[in-house]
């Protein structure tokens, strides 16, 4: 990676930091820091032939946008959201098309990106990425153990790809995902006590 790349992949690694410790605070205002850090990071990756990830950027500010209206009082239903587990039928239905999803990116990537890096696992890590933000904006609390897999798997890809300092920030982003686990567990157990 050039030298060049080394500034705004430092300020994607800030932002996010900062927007993955809002969300472990179960706060609103992780949305808009994450979508800032998201348009960072996809100069960073589509410079150093990251496409799936430079993609999956573009991907996550629609993710973003839904999840920040989603917590929002702009959601007619947002007094009924909270934190909550995943149902067993929403488990399978994730579990199928991921599969589904990541077999056919995988397909199409390596034909319209030739030259991309290690396209099997930057396509295995887009997916994954997509389900763990999907189940965030849903504020199931599994979204976190999905986080710690996708983190783990990145680090040693970034390291691949000579970005020290995002497999830096992956390997903390997995610390904080078992810290945001926590604490979502904790909401959670609250809630229930509350409503006993």
């Amino acid at each position: 990676m050039t030298i060049s790349l080394w500034i705004p992949e430092s300020v994607g690694a800030i932002l996010t930091v900062w927007c993955v410790y809002l969300a472990t605070q179960n706060r609103i205002t992780n949305w808009p820091i994450s979508i800032l850090a998201s348009i960072v990071y996809f100069y960073v990756f589509y410079q150093n032939h990251f496409f799936s990830d430079a993609y999956l950027q573009l991907v996550f500010v629609l993710f973003q946008l839904y999840g920040w209206w989603f917590w929002s009082k702009l959601n007619p239903s947002k007094q009924l959201q909270h934190i909550s587990k995943i149902n067993r039928k929403s488990k399978i239905f994730l579990s199928v098309i991921s599969v589904l999803l990541y077999l056919t990116w995988l397909h199409f990537y390596t034909i319209i990106n030739p030259t991309a890096r290690i396209p099997e696992i930057d396509s295995l890590t887009t997916i994954i990425s997509l389900v763990a933000l999907y189940m965030q904006a849903k504020r199931w609390v599994e979204n976190w153990i999905i986080w710690i897999i996708v983190d783990i798997i990145y680090v040693p890809m970034y390291i691949s790809g000579e970005q020290y300092i995002t497999a830096c920030l992956y390997a903390f982003l997995a610390i904080m995902a078992i810290y945001g686990f926590k604490e979502w567990q904790k909401q959670l157990t609250q809630d229930h006590s509350n409503k006993a």
